[in-house]
């Protein structure tokens, strides 16, 4: 794996403007870092958050998956889901316990999505640091089972769970993992420039707070869902976008 970010390829769409102003919206309501509803939510909730992304897939987004990303999944899939999250968000921790799972069972393991997960700084400076770890634990092939001990044993935000012993002793327990090159990889701070420059590259695709996933693929573009919204949401999007 070559250690310097290549350059990424960011092609907006015309509706992207509009499309911002439908985050905000869609953030304000459901939850990322904007004021979250309930998570498990009821009936009137999830069809008001599907009414939304309907409203969302009027416009799409268009760029390309750095390729230097690893997935998850088939790669014939049809489609492609694309997080951008934060190693301290607590909502990308929800959405990692509560929705990630069936969707990985309905339709990662079945072969009809790739699901890809960028991580980014949005909460503070330790997420500098986690950010760099993934790449780390990339550069042995854990890139994802690194990502599931990050999230599985997440601290409070800002509370110097993320700092870089933290985060050697968390990631120690990859079953694996050779501590030491990993340690030594993340004291070099080799991967800091990727971790900014993906969170330029979010910025630039409309996120405004995490998680922000995006369901598409890179011919057609992609279509947002922001906030750790319930499994309905995503199964809607996905089953209309598979048909």
């Amino acid at each position: 794996m070559s250690e310097k970010p290549r350059k990424l390829t960011i092609d907006i769409t015309k509706g992207t403007i509009l499309l911002f102003a439908v985050f905000l919206v869609i953030g304000y309501f459901i939850g990322g870092t904007f004021p979250p509803s309930n998570f498990t939510g009821a009936a009137k909730e999830s069809n008001v958050a599907i009414q939304q992304q309907e409203q969302a897939q009027q416009q799409t987004v268009k760029f390309s998956i750095p390729s230097f990303t690893p997935s998850r999944g088939s790669d014939s899939a049809q489609l492609n889901i694309v997080e951008f999250g934060d190693y301290q968000c607590p909502f990308c921790e929800r959405f990692f316990q509560k929705t990630e799972p069936q969707i990985m069972q309905n339709y990662v393991n079945t072969g009809k999505v790739k699901f890809y997960f960028e991580g980014i700084q949005f909460v503070g400076p330790d997420s500098l640091t986690l950010g760099q770890g993934s790449w780390c634990a990339d550069e042995q092939g854990k890139y994802y089972e690194y990502h599931d001990q990050m999230y599985s044993k997440q601290g409070e935000e800002n509370s110097g769970w993320g700092t870089p012993d933290k985060v050697k002793a968390l990631a120690a327990g990859i079953t694996g993992l050779d501590k030491q090159k990993f340690n030594s990889c993340l004291d070099s701070k080799k991967y800091e420039s990727r971790v900014q420059q993906l969170t330029s590259f979010a910025q630039n695709v409309g996120v405004t707070g995490t998680p922000t996933n995006f369901i598409g693929n890179n011919a057609k573009g992609y279509i947002p869902i922001v906030g750790a919204q319930p499994y309905d949401v995503f199964k809607e999007v996905i089953d209309r976008q598979l048909s």
